[in-house]
């Protein structure tokens, strides 16, 4: 087409709608170097982020939308596009003109960056997306782009206080939504004096000179009282480290949190150059003490999308917490990342046990992390000709290692601040190793025996010491180590174990409980299966108890670490499949009903029902009834389904529990319907229960937390029928 300047356009003849958006931010994310704490946000993460705070079938439309951090503008791209399907949802016989597509975008996104180029780049996607919603005859005669860039996209740091539209106090209370992917990380404060300066003169301290908080506290000042802010941060500065106590607490005594969706278990998938992320989202008013806060940890999924990947939010990845409990407990985000309610009553019991922490700090131990290398600075001739532990692993040791195994250490290179004091190396002597080992799937730890001489070792491992009269410490304490019990109790513990590092700290190992000493504590233990049966002993462990240790290590880190064919996502056995134990549904009933007696009575009358398909027809969920008030010869019975209409009612259910399974993030879930029954002319109160076929959703943990559920509601429903 040639215009009035004779100059020939292809553009009259192009469709903007042809081009995805997210493939701007990836072309900008390809070619520009992000600086430190950057990264760039995938379209489907916004979009799960946008579906809580700003979803498409809201009625309001005239809202001021602001990324604190910008980029590429992927955010603000898709809740213009939010904002005027909501607009057209609001003008059902109005045909959106050109210039309601300009007055919206105008007035109602807002971003800063301090990076131009990503400024620019954001105008142009918006642009884009405007042209999106004009037919292409249109292009040249109706639009007028309103002029964006350093108006409604500043190219400022966000804690300038000098930019209008993001001044503390002379813009506070403006915006109705303030999302965004800030930058975050180690020491990123110094890459902003202004926000130094900012969290100085508004009282709010930093974890590691970490900005993310930073960004959370400015934009809940510029957000309205009835808005809402929802941010990316960084999981440790905000959750698991033991310095980031001030940080959490200023933030959640100050605003009302919602939401948090800790990302975690998806640190490889997602923001891998920053590691592990959660999304916070909250009002800025004080919070209620009575309000609850979701807390989610989506997990990967055994599904592969083109991606390779996809991500499940379960059932029980989904926990509500209480202020009090948010504030004070700060185990509570590393506990249910793999665990639940139980776990924490469990570990706050063993508080009570001892620690060689504990030890150490009433100086009847003494630690130290083995030699470090590092820059080589150090000449310490003391090392020399003396027995180390170099290798990755120990050889084929069970609870104790001989030092005439080991070679002779001749480097006398050390890091250039490493310490001159080697007493921790002395008999008697602890060695533990701070990664699992991958094969017996648990930490392993050995006692230097026979104690002529103390040992060596890398910086692989941590040495304990004690003095003869205590060697019984040590003892215990390597009981518990080489025990499935040290996996479960770190497993839950460790802030770097639950932020995927493959090891732990030596504050971490330390706090690790022990059995109480006694000079008969290793006796007639000669296998792994002794140790754990002399730890669950020693400690004292209930069944109910030993059962989430045992779990834990059957089904939670084999899923964590493997694939598709990992214990938990594998299909339960049947009861007509012969296996040399009963399939994991007669278990799970086992202690469903074993909860319920607990709590109701050991006379009370339950039951179980489980319902298998038609010979050879495996059907993609399970079944299982609980019956209340029903007395029969046996406690759990099995049925089979001669029924065919229900068969396919389950085929329908499953899809209802595991959603779209084409999403890259997708929910899934279970039923549990309460009904009555009738036999022999009574009324039967009876819970059915259908999740899907994966042994992981029919575990023995799972059975204790489902029953704790159904135990409270029937409190409740009992409570509300008497009131």
């Amino acid at each position: 087409m040639e215009m009035d300047s004779g100059q020939y356009s292809l553009w009259p003849e192009y469709s903007f709608d042809t081009i995805p958006l997210e493939f701007i931010s990836s072309i900008y994310e390809t070619f520009v170097t992000p600086r430190d704490g950057t990264v760039y946000t995938p379209g489907y993460l916004v979009d799960f982020i946008l579906d809580g705070i700003l979803p498409w079938r809201g009625g309001e439309w005239n809202l001021k939308i602001l990324d604190p951090a910008c980029g590429s503008g992927i955010f603000l791209v898709k809740a213009f596009q939010r904002l005027i399907y909501r607009w057209k949802q609001a003008h059902p016989d109005q045909r959106m003109s050109s210039s309601d597509l300009r007055s919206l975008l105008e007035n109602n996104i807002f971003g800063v960056d301090d990076d131009p180029h990503a400024v620019r780049v954001a105008s142009f996607s918006l642009y884009l997306a405007m042209c999106d919603e004009i037919d292409p005859r249109h292009y040249w005669r109706q639009v007028h782009f309103p002029v964006l860039r350093g108006r409604r996209l500043v190219p400022r740091d966000f804690f300038s206080e000098d930019t209008s539209g993001i001044r503390t106090q002379e813009d506070a209370k403006q915006y109705d939504i303030v999302v965004g992917n800030p930058p975050w990380g180690k020491n990123t404060t110094q890459n902003s004096p202004a926000a130094q300066k900012w969290a100085r003169h508004h009282g709010w301290p930093t974890s590691y000179g970490d900005i993310g908080p930073l960004f959370i506290a400015k934009s809940a000042a510029l957000a309205k009282p009835s808005g809402r802010v929802s941010l990316f941060q960084p999981c440790g500065a905000l959750l698991f480290n033991t310095t980031a106590r001030t940080v959490r607490e200023k933030l959640f005594e100050t605003f009302r949190i919602e939401e948090i969706v800790n990302l975690s278990a998806l640190r490889f998938i997602l923001f891998k150059k920053r590691g592990p992320a959660a999304l916070v989202t909250l009002r800025p008013q004080p919070p209620l003490p009575d309000k609850l806060l979701t807390y989610i940890i989506p997990k990967p999924s055994e599904s592969e999308g083109e991606d390779g990947y996809r991500i499940r939010i379960d059932p029980y990845d989904i926990h509500e917490l209480n202020l009090q409990e948010a504030l004070h407990n700060p185990i509570i985000w590393s506990v249910f990342m793999w665990g639940g309610r139980r776990d924490l009553a469990l570990l706050g019991w063993l508080e009570r046990w001892p620690t060689l922490a504990a030890y150490k700090a009433d100086k009847k131990a003494r630690t130290r992390r083995g030699i470090i290398r590092g820059n080589r600075e150090k000449e310490q001739k003391a090392i020399l000709e003396r027995r180390i532990l170099t290798h990755r692993d120990f050889k084929d040791t069970f609870m104790t290692l001989d030092p005439e195994d080991l070679d002779l250490n001749n480097d006398p290179w050390t890091h250039g601040a490493e310490s001159t004091d080697f007493s921790a190396f002395e008999p008697r002597q602890l060695l533990v190793k701070q990664t699992w080992t991958v094969e017996q799937g648990r930490f392993k730890a050995a006692i230097i025996d026979p104690p002529r001489t103390g040992v060596l070792c890398s910086d692989s491992y941590i040495s304990i010491h004690t003095e003869e009269q205590n060697k019984a410490i040590l003892e215990a304490a390597c009981l518990s180590y080489n025990s499935i019990f040290a996996v479960y109790y770190l497993l839950l513990c460790s802030g770097r174990l639950v932020s995927y590092r493959p090891s732990v700290n030596e504050p971490e190992l330390l706090a690790v409980p022990s059995p109480e000493p006694s000079k008969d504590l290793w006796k007639g233990v000669k296998t792994l299966t002794d140790v754990d049966q002399r730890v669950k002993e020693s400690f004292g462990f209930k069944e109910a108890e030993w059962v989430l240790v045992e779990d834990m290590l059957r089904y939670t880190l084999p899923d964590f670490k493997g694939g598709l064919t990992s214990p938990g996502r594998l299909p339960t056995r049947r009861h007509c499949e012969r296996s040399g134990e009963k399939p994991e549904l007669h278990a799970y009933c086992t202690w469903f009903l074993r909860v319920l007696r607990a709590g109701f009575g050991e006379n009370k009358s339950v039951c179980a029902t489980i319902f298998e398909e038609p010979t050879a027809e495996h059907l993609p969920v399970r079944l299982v009834a609980i019956h209340l008030g029903w007395t029969r010869p046996t406690d759990i019975t099995v049925e089979r389904i001669k029924n065919r209409e229900l068969v396919e009612r389950l085929r329908r259910v499953y899809q209802l529990l595991v959603g779209e399974t084409e999403q890259e993030i997708s929910f899934r879930r279970v039923a549990r319907v309460f009904d009555t029954l009738t036999q022999e002319g009574k009324h039967i109160p009876t819970i059915f229960i259908v999740k899907p076929d994966q042994a992981r959703y029919w575990s023995r943990s799972i059975a204790l937390r489902d029953a704790d559920e159904v135990s409270l509601e029937i409190m409740r429903w009992k409570k509300n029928r008497r009131g």
